[in-house]
């Protein structure tokens, strides 16, 4: 059978279309394609992603389009996946924005697998510009970024107002329209709150994109809507200077480096940024939930006032093409008259300073660098992220010197979520006109009336500064006689130091291990696992295994983590270690508990290290794995052929839906991702 693109028309030989005479394609494998669901006929596929597909359906008789997507087979039979496919339907239709694409329906197909059926969006992907944008050399223009920004913000606060959180927001999920306007999609993972209850959807400790991720989200914790500003302020970060604040290599380093790592300054990169602008990313890229902006619309009114005097030229909308847009309902290349203060613009700050935030307008004012942990001269000095939101009012001190589906998005770094991958970018006619080209964005409240800040509300801190320079310079004099004593001693100070989230209090420092002939290009798991559980116990006696995860694996049982550049990892707790504090009550969280800890081979090498900060004394343990990574593979070999030349990513691991020890296995892959879990019971 061959089918229409276009229309969704089917005949059984090839040629044009009868109807419109665009070509035909062949239906090949994908079964849905010439078929109706609801009453859409399927036209073309769009997008495959790790949970299933979606398609372009196309209404038979009036011509309107619309996204169809359909949870696969695999994922059907899971009942949080399931579960997790209709909290978007659920997410959306309680939020109703303008912004957010919207869905129409949904129900089940004959064989039992779910459909969503959502509005069909022409456009691209915020990512597909950021990108065109950095091949052109050709920055994005500020304005146009902040009045897109500002915009999603707003549909960010409307859902916010509901109880939901996205948590999963980037620039993969944020659709730009060809007029210029935003839709954010795919709240496939949204925390939905019971108002009822309180209680809340939780499908797993770590969901989200890890670029994006928020310390707390990275590190497992609970979460509220500020996880989203932090997600707004990695975007606006990568919008202005093409690149993400944080890379690394493995998974838990770029994890960790949210929970712990400054972003490199915003003006560093892009020179023209304006000192009031990097000061709004960094207030929203607060480690701490509680110092950045309080809501969405604290974030949009600062952003609007740090852009009011920004030069004609950065009032570019953002369109698909470059250049100029003929859209009437795109936006004017000139700032809205609504679009914050008129004011002189705040000179530009020093090496450290605090800005305050009156309405959103900023200034700089010297401040005493502030040392983070227990002590300002302690090995972990830093300068904090302290943002005051009360009444308008802000004050932010900033550290020294600073594919998920979109019906054609792409994207590869999706943790638990649902990725499509793009096989055909949508196409059509624009969305509707909703405003006039120098109306400011919609806003769903006003904001609350303060008196601006005035210069005797500021504290003088400037006389600090020397203080606090003299007690940096000292704590990194004792950083370097520590390590001098460590060499004396054959301890690696520096790096036993570095990769923890404190020092070492009794618990053991992170130190490098060496595996009898490690080689990270032919690891044999199963030695591994076997040295790693005694490694462990020689570590802490009590040590209980909790979860293995390994890449790169072939079916011989030998893993090249190298390739991937992945990694093997176990974790393990310490049961005499999770006993609440007796002067601790219950429902009060303890800190940094010391109770779990891992080992993780990489391409460097080995090393054993605590997860206090990430933990919370709550994995389950597990015993030894039954069966072996040779009895995995040949179990899913008699359900997928053709993989024996694959490697697989392999988890073990306690199910969170059913609590029962379960095998994880995946390959990604172009010709057809391969998605497994089936019980230990070899």
């Amino acid at each position: 059978m061959f089918v229409c693109a276009e229309c969704g028309a089917s005949q059984p030989g090839p040629g044009f279309c009868a109807t419109d005479g665009s070509p035909l394609a062949a239906i090949g494998e994908d079964l849905l394609l010439g078929t109706t669901i609801g009453a859409y006929r399927v036209a073309r596929l769009l997008g495959i992603g790790g949970m299933g597909r979606v398609y372009k359906g196309v209404h038979p008789t009036i011509g309107s389009r619309v996204a169809i997507k359909v949870l696969s087979r695999e994922c059907s039979d899971r009942k949080d996946l399931v579960e997790r496919f209709f909290a978007e339907a659920k997410a959306v239709n309680l939020i109703r924005h303008e912004s957010i694409v919207n869905v129409l329906d949904l129900a089940m197909l004959p064989d039992g697998r779910p459909y969503i059926i959502m509005e069909y969006l022409d456009g691209a992907p915020l990512a597909n510009l950021i990108e065109t944008a950095i091949q052109q050399q050709r920055p994005l223009p500020l304005g146009g970024v902040a009045r897109l920004a500002a915009e999603v913000l707003d549909a960010l606060g409307a859902a916010h107002a509901k109880g939901i959180v996205h948590r999963d927001l980037k620039p993969d999920n944020i659709y730009v329209t060809p007029s210029g306007r935003p839709k954010v999609l795919d709240f496939g993972i949204a925390k939905l709150t019971d108002a009822s209850t309180g209680s809340s959807t939780r499908t797993g400790s770590l969901l989200g994109t890890p670029h994006y991720m928020a310390p707390e989200q990275a590190a497992g914790r609970p979460i509220d809507h500020r996880a989203d500003i932090y997600a707004m302020g990695i975007i606006l970060y990568e919008c202005f200077t093409g690149t993400k604040p944080f890379h690394a290599e493995a998974l838990f380093d770029l994890l960790r480096m949210h929970v712990e790592a400054p972003p490199p300054p915003p003006r560093q990169l892009r020179p023209d940024l304006p000192p009031d602008l990097e000061q709004v990313i960094l207030v929203a890229l607060a480690k701490q939930p509680e110092h950045r902006f309080a809501n969405a619309q604290a974030m949009s009114m600062a952003l609007q006032h740090a852009t009011s005097q920004l030069a004609p030229e950065q009032w570019a909308p953002l369109t698909v093409t470059r250049g100029p847009t003929t859209n009437p309902s795109a936006w004017a290349p000139t700032p809205p008259a609504s679009w914050g203060g008129r004011g002189t613009s705040a000179p530009a700050p020093g090496p450290a300073h605090v800005a305050t935030v009156s309405q959103g307008q900023v200034t700089g004012v010297p401040v005493t660098p502030v040392g983070t942990r227990s002590s300002r001269k302690g090995l972990w000095i830093g300068v904090i992220s302290l943002v005051l939101v009360g009444g308008g009012v802000t004050a932010a001190v900033v550290a020294n010197g600073g594919g998920t589906e979109t019906h054609g998005a792409t994207t590869t770094d999706v943790v638990a979520a649902d990725v499509p991958t793009p096989v055909e970018p949508a196409r059509g006619e624009a969305p509707p006109a909703n405003t006039e080209p120098d109306e400011a964005p919609p806003a769903k409240s006003e904001p609350a009336k303060t008196e601006p800040a005035k210069t005797d509300d500021v504290v003088d801190v400037s006389s600090d500064i020397a203080e606090a320079t003299d007690d940096l310079k000292e704590g990194l004099q004792e950083l370097k006689n520590l390590e001098k004593l460590g060499e004396a001693a054959g301890v690696d100070v520096k790096n036993g130091l570095a990769g923890g989230s404190a020092p070492s209090t009794g618990w053991f420092t992170r130190h490098n291990v060496r595996p009898p002939g490690y080689d990270p290009k032919k690891i044999d798991v199963e030695k591994f696992i076997d040295w790693a559980i005694a490694e462990a116990k020689q570590n802490v006696p009590d040590a209980r295994l909790t979860r293995i995860d390994v890449e790169g694996v072939y079916p011989s049982g030998i893993a090249d983590i190298a390739q991937v550049e992945g990694s093997i990892d176990l974790r393990f707790i310490s049961p005499s270690r999770t006993a609440r504090p007796k002067n601790v009550p219950r429902g009060v969280k303890v800190a940094n508990r010391e109770c779990e800890f891992r080992i993780m081979g990489s391409a460097d090498g080995a090393e054993i290290y605590d997860m206090s900060g990430f933990a919370e004394c709550t994995s389950v343990p597990i015993a030894r794995p039954r069966c072996s990574i040779k009895q995995v593979w040949a179990r899913v070999r008699t359900k997928h052929k053709n993989i024996d030349d694959a490697v697989a990513s392999i988890t073990y691991m306690t199910n969170i839906v059913s609590h029962k020890v379960v095998w994880s296995f995946s390959i990604d892959d172009d010709a057809g991702d391969v998605s497994e879990m089936f019980p230990d019971d070899c």
